[in-house]
C-alpha cells in the first residue's frame, strides 16, 4: 500500500500470528495463530462487504442513467458492462503493484478466474434451470401461454423443458471465444516455462523468463484493447436493438419504483414515464390513429398493441401487488395505497372521481384495462399540470421583466434585492428537471462507488494474500471464492431474476450479460494484466489458470451455440464450476504452474 493509505488500513502481517509478509504461524499452532485468523478473516468479510456495496452503486448509477432516453442505448451496450468490470479490474490491477507483485499475482488471478468462471457457470445454470418452459414433442420452446398449457399434460423434466434464447446468444457466444484468444499470445511464448519452477522461483530466474515474456505482453495488451474496442463498437450496434434497450430501460424503471419511496428519492411515476409515452405519442401520430373519438375511448384502447403491450409489462407488478385478494380488480382505496407507495400523493377524493371515470358500469372495482387507463391518465394530467406551470412561471417573470433593471439598481444601492419569487404552484420538479436529478445522482451513485473499489482493492488484496500464507492455501484459490462473492454476487441474482420471468427476452437479457462480463474479463481485465506483466516486468505462471478458464468457456459457448438449451444442461454447466477448480488442482499436481 502507498505510505499514505498504509495508515489508514490495518496491515494483516502485524496482526497475531505473523512476524512479517507470507511468515505466519502453522494454522492452529498456537492462540496467536487462531485469533490472527478470525481477524484477518473478520478483515475479509468487512472489506468484502464494502467492495459488494461499492458494486451494487456502480449497478445502481449505471441503471439510473437507463432512465434518460437520449443515452440509453449507450449505456446499456457500454456503460453497464465496463463498470461491471471495474470492481474485478481494480482488484487485478492492485494485485501487480505491491512490493511482492509476482507472489500477489496469484490474487489477481484469481479473481480473473473466478469471476469469469463463477458468471459462466452458476447464474447460467441457475438461469437456464429456472427460466426454462415445456418444449414441444419437436423441440420447440413453448412461450405462448396457450402452448403452455397444451404441453403441460406432459410432466415437465430436463429433458422435455429448457430455453429457447435470441440469435444474439449464439452470435456472443463466438465473440466470446474469439476474445478469449487474447490469453494464448502470452500463455503459447509461456508453455516453455510452465514446468520450470513456481512464482517463488528466485528474482533472478523471474526476471529472465519476464524479459522473454515482455514483448509477448505488449502484443497481448494490444490485441486486448483491439477486442475492447471492437467489443463495445458491436455492443454499441447491438443497442441499437431497441427490444433489448426497452428491456432494459422497463427493468430500470420497475427497480426505481419498486426499490423503496420512490418519491423520497426526488422521482415520480410522470417523471419516469413521460419520457416513454412522449414516444408512445410519436408513435400514434405516425400512425395515423383516429383521435376524433377520444374521449369516448380509454388511453390504452388507442395505443399501438407493441406500446400497450410493454406498458402493460411495466404496471403489472403493480396491479398484482395491491390486488390484495386476486380478484383482478382493485379498489378505490387499494389504488390509493398504490400511488401513495410511488409517491405520487393522491386523495381520497381524486380517487373516487377516477373510480367514476373508469368505471362506467358501476362496479366499484378496476379492472387492469381500467387501470391501465388510470395510469397513463394521471402521468398524462402530471405532464399538463407542468406545462401550464412552467407557462405561468414564464408570464410571471416577464410581467415582473420591467422592474427588473430598477429592482436590480436599487440593491445596489443597498435597498435590497430584486429577485423575483417563483410561486408554490409551480416549484414542484417536472420530468425535464427529474431527468436532471437522475443524472445528477446517478453520477454520484458512480463516482462514490468507483472511490470505494479503488480504495478497498488495494487492502482486501493484501489481505487474501495473507490469508492463503495463515492457511496453507495458495492465494489463487480464496481470491477464486471470495472475490467474485464481493463484485458478482449482483450479477448472479439479477440474472436469475430475469430467468424466472420465463419470456423469450428475459432469458436472453439473463444469457447475453453474462457472456458480456465474459467478454469484458477476455478484454478489459486481461489488458490490466498484460499491461502489468509488460510494465512491471512480471512472469506469467498460471499456464493452468488459463487452461481452466479458456476450457468453460469453450464448453459454455458450446452450449450457448444451440437454439434450444434443455433443462440438463443447467446441471452440466453448474458443475462446471467445482470442476474448474479441480482441473487447476490436476494440472498443478502433475508439474504446470
Amino acid at each position: 500500500m502507498g505510505s499514505l493509505l498504509s495508515h489508514a488500513f490495518i496491515d494483516p502481517n502485524d496482526l497475531p500470528g505473523c512476524a512479517g509478509k507470507g511468515d505466519c504461524d502453522a494454522l492452529f499452532s498456537s492462540a496467536d495463530s487462531a485469533w490472527g485468523l478470525l481477524q484477518t478473516l473478520s478483515l475479509a468479510a468487512a472489506y468484502g462487504y464494502v467492495l459488494f456495496c461499492a458494486s451494487n452503486l456502480l449497478s445502481e448509477g449505471s441503471e439510473l442513467l437507463l432512465l434518460v432516453p437520449s443515452i440509453a442505448g449507450i449505456v446499456g451496450s457500454v456503460v453497464l458492462p465496463v463498470l461491471g468490470a471495474v470492481p474485478d479490474g481494480a482488484i487485478m490491477l492492485f494485485s501487480g503493484l505491491g512490493e511482492d507483485a509476482q507472489s500477489e499475482l496469484q490474487v489477481g488471478v484469481g479473481a480473473l478466474a473466478g469471476s469469469t468462471i463463477m458468471l459462466l457457470t452458476l447464474p447460467w445454470g441457475l438461469s437456464v434451470y429456472y427460466g426454462r418452459v415445456p418444449l414441444s414433442r419437436s423441440g420447440v420452446a413453448q412461450y405462448r401461454a396457450a402452448s403452455r398449457q397444451r404441453a403441460g399434460k406432459r410432466p415437465p423434466t430436463l429433458c422435455n423443458t429448457g430455453v429457447a434464447p435470441e440469435p444474439s446468444i449464439r452470435e456472443n457466444a463466438v465473440v466470446m471465444v474469439a476474445t478469449a484468444l487474447a490469453y494464448l499470445v502470452i500463455q503459447g511464448p509461456a508453455m516453455q516455462y510452465a514446468t520450470g519452477g513456481s512464482e517463488n522461483d528466485s528474482a533472478k530466474r523471474v526476471h529472465y523468463i519476464s524479459s522473454q515474456e515482455h514483448y509477448w505482453a505488449l502484443c497481448g495488451l494490444v490485441l486486448s484493447l483491439a477486442f475492447f474496442c471492437g467489443y463495445l463498437v458491436l455492443m454499441v450496434r447491438q443497442g441499437q436493438n431497441e427490444s433489448k434497450t426497452e428491456a432494459l430501460v422497463d427493468r430500470a424503471i420497475v427497480k426505481a419504483l419498486t426499490g423503496g419511496k420512490a418519491g423520497a428519492r426526488g422521482l415520480t411515476l410522470p417523471g419516469l414515464l413521460a419520457p416513454i409515452l412522449e414516444n408512445v405519442k410519436d408513435n400514434m401520430r405516425q400512425a395515423s390513429l383516429a383521435r376524433q373519438d377520444e374521449s369516448n375511448r380509454g388511453l390504452s384502447e388507442m395505443l399501438l398493441e407493441e406500446d400497450r403491450h410493454r406498458l402493460r409489462r411495466l404496471f403489472d407488478p403493480f396491479f398484482h401487488k395491491y390486488d390484495r385478494d386476486g380478484n383482478g380488480t382493485l379498489s378505490p382505496l387499494e389504488l390509493s395505497h398504490l400511488l401513495a407507495d410511488l409517491g405520487e400523493q393522491v386523495s381520497a377524493k381524486q380517487a373516487n372521481e377516477w373510480m367514476r371515470r373508469l368505471d362506467p358500469d358501476g362496479s366499484g372495482a378496476i379492472s387492469q384495462d381500467e387501470f391501465l387507463d388510470a395510469m397513463l391518465q394521471y402521468v398524462q394530467d402530471e405532464s399538463t399540470r407542468t406545462v401550464e406551470s412552467e407557462r405561468l412561471e414564464e408570464e410571471t417573470l416577464r410581467a415582473a421583466g420591467g422592474g427588473l433593471e430598477e429592482d436590480t439598481a436599487v440593491g445596489a444601492e443597498g435597498e435590497g434585492g430584486g429577485e423575483v419569487e417563483v410561486p408554490e404552484d409551480v416549484a414542484h420538479l417536472d420530468w425535464h428537471q427529474q431527468q436532471r436529478v437522475i443524472k445528477r445522482r446517478a453520477t454520484l451513485l458512480m463516482a462514490v462507488g468507483t472511490g470505494l473499489v479503488l480504495l478497498f482493492s488495494d487492502p482486501m488484496v493484501d489481505v487474501l494474500s495473507n490469508l492463503g500464507a495463515r492457511t496453507g492455501v495458495p492465494p489463487f484459490y480464496i481470491s477464486f471464492i471470495c472475490a467474485p462473492l464481493a463484485s458478482n454476487a449482483s450479477e448472479l441474482l439479477a440474472s436469475v431474476y430475469y430467468a424466472r420471468k420465463k419470456t423469450r427476452r428475459s432469458i436472453t437479457i439473463s444469457l447475453s450479460t453474462l457472456e458480456g462480463a465474459a467478454c469484458m474479463n477476455n478484454t478489459f481485465c486481461l489488458a490490466i494484466f498484460m499491461a502489468l506483466v509488460a510494465f512491471n516486468r512480471l512472469a506469467w505462471h498460471f499456464t493452468a489458470e488459463t487452461l481452466a478458464i479458456l476450457v468453460v468457456e469453450v464448453t459454455v459457448a458450446g452450449f450457448a451455440r444451440a437454439r434450444v438449451l434443455r433443462g440438463w444442461t443447467s446441471l452440466v454447466v453448474l458443475a462446471l464450476f467445482p470442476a474448474s477448480i479441480a482441473l487447476v488442482a490436476g494440472l498443478e499436481a502433475i508439474g504446470l504452474d
